[in-house]
């Protein structure tokens, strides 16, 4: 017999993070739907991980947003940041989820020039040839993240892939409005700043396994 698995429907307090596009268009942009100014960082592809929620509650005074096409991995997100922020006694308004492709949101809701910063972390390397178009660390996709990000704007990525960070640094050497902050290494085995390092779930398993990380830490420069 089929054994089939049960759903649990999201609360309205969990749900209240999501957000629709159509929404950030309704209210004319992200600091009118947060009601204030400031700057925003962004996570392209959350997975499970709670690596944007404990961003968005150790800097209160900025805006979060975190995109993630997996809808099983979006509503654990919905759930777990409602669990964190619950725990806080006076928890900010300042997160946002969209169930989105990550191409498609990047362009259609942030303007150019906009981001503070932005984090890829542990994108999946799709190793096999036919699935190449669906790697986020490639050209036409870096070229867009890099046109969203502020002059100062960062850009962070992380990944265990040996193979996945030579293509992701070929691809970034091609990208001249964005420079390594790293000097003259492409990129760095362990965190630029280890204080202001948020840890994500992958990286303390690779860790723990001796697997060495491929940190990439570079800003946008004025074109």
């Amino acid at each position: 017999m089929t054994r089939l698995r049960r759903h649990r429907t999201l609360t309205a307090e969990q749900r209240s993070r999501e957000l629709h596009p159509q929404e950030l268009i309704r209210v004319g942009g992200w600091e009118k739907l947060f009601g204030r100014t400031g700057d925003l960082w962004l996570e392209v592809g959350t997975g499970k991980d709670t690596h944007i929620i404990e961003r968005s509650l150790q800097n209160r005074d900025s805006f979060h947003v975190g995109i993630e096409v997996t809808r099983k991995k979006f509503e654990m997100m919905l759930r777990k940041a409602d669990s964190l922020f619950t725990e806080d006694p006076a928890p900010p308004d300042n997160l946002r989820f969209l169930h989105a492709d990550a191409f498609q949101a990047v362009e259609a809701c942030f303007e150019d020039g906009f981001l503070q910063g932005a984090f890829i972390l542990f994108p999946d390397p799709w190793p096999k040839k036919r699935h190449a178009a669906r790697r986020l660390l490639q050209k036409s996709f870096l070229e867009l993240i890099a046109r969203k990000l502020r002059p100062g704007g960062v850009l962070e990525i992380r990944t265990d892939d040996p193979d996945y960070a030579v293509e992701a640094r070929e691809a970034l050497r091609m990208i001249p409005v964005l420079q390594s902050l790293t000097g003259s290494c492409d990129w760095v085995h362990e965190p630029l700043d280890p204080q202001k390092h948020v840890e994500t779930l992958f990286e303390n398993k690779f860790r723990k396994r001796g697997l060495k990380i491929h940190h990439f830490y570079l800003s946008r420069i004025e074109s």
